[in-house]
């Protein structure tokens, strides 16, 4: 697999599944944080879920836009 095959797939994954989780959609991030919370791991809140999930879509963004999409 080339590096940008990798990038698109990265970055789609990053973009969608960060959406995902910073816009709650179907209470993605308060499952996530009810399952994290269940095994006494972090994220700690489903703020701290959002803002992760935030940080991960412009992640994604910018990789797939460095990739020429």
């Amino acid at each position: 697999m080339n590096s940008q095959v990798f990038d698109l797939m990265w970055g789609g994954a990053a973009l969608v599944g960060g959406g995902l989780l910073a816009t709650n959609v179907r209470g993605t991030a308060d499952w996530l944080q009810a399952m994290s919370y269940a095994y006494r791991s972090w994220p700690s809140s489903v703020v701290t879920c959002r803002v992760i999930g935030g940080v991960f879509a412009l992640a994604g963004a910018g990789v797939l836009i460095d990739a020429g999409l």
